[in-house]
């Protein structure tokens, strides 16, 4: 089953009219994994899309081989047809079926697991821990959940009104809030960190915030 709010072949122009900073979220992953100076390696994307992941990271990072993977057929049939080289494989899956053991230096998940109910987001995050290697390292980012009602309200009402400014009209940017805690489940920033380390992550930070999405790391010693 399809989650994604928007159909593949507009994805990427309506993501940039949804999320602020969009752009952001991939290049904190390439910093940190150039500081982190890793070399070579073994990829593994969750929920691809159209395959900004590997866009953003090809010609920064060295990369032995990406897998991109996504539950959506379409979205990965557009991946395939930009970035189908020699390195790059590609699998029709949810992280549920992931199944992978020590097999991957970075794994990645970009505004994928707020879709899941609290049993599965614990089993992919899980999932995504048991497929890194010894020293992998996980990205994930995600909507979040402010600690207050007031704090909520607000982060809402900054978040449809960034929509608007960048040219969705009210309706659709309403549309698309009203749909926090019933087509998503974000959690807060503690929980995710907490949920980290609960299942498997020895390091687990916050790596970035703004508006109502996060970026968090964790590594696996």
């Amino acid at each position: 089953m399809e989650h994604t709010a928007f159909r593949a072949e507009k994805y990427d122009a309506k993501i940039r009219q949804t999320l602020p900073f969009y752009e952001e979220f991939y290049e904190q992953v390439t910093d940190t994994l150039h500081v982190l100076g890793r070399k070579k390696i073994s990829w593994l994307d969750i929920g691809c899309g159209t395959g900004k992941m590997y866009e953003a990271a090809r010609d920064k990072i060295a990369i032995r081989e990406f897998i991109f993977t996504d539950i959506s057929e379409k979205m990965l049939a557009v991946a395939k047809g930009r970035f189908q080289t020699g390195e790059n494989r590609f699998r029709l899956m949810s992280v549920l079926e992931l199944e992978d053991m020590e097999k991957y230096d970075v794994v990645t998940a970009i505004q994928v697991h707020h879709y899941l109910s609290e049993k599965d987001r614990r089993l992919a995050v899980e999932k995504c821990c048991r497929a890194l290697k010894a020293g992998g390292v996980f990205f994930t980012f995600e909507n979040i959940a402010p600690d207050s009602e007031i704090g909520k309200q607000l982060a809402l009402d900054r978040w449809k009104s960034y929509q608007i400014r960048n040219g969705k009209d009210r309706e659709e940017a309403e549309s698309h809030i009203k749909r926090y805690g019933v087509d998503y489940f974000p959690l807060t920033v503690k929980a995710h960190l907490e949920l980290m380390r609960d299942c498997g992550f020895q390091a687990a930070e916050l790596i970035w915030m703004s508006y109502m999405q996060a970026g968090f790391m964790g590594i696996k010693l």
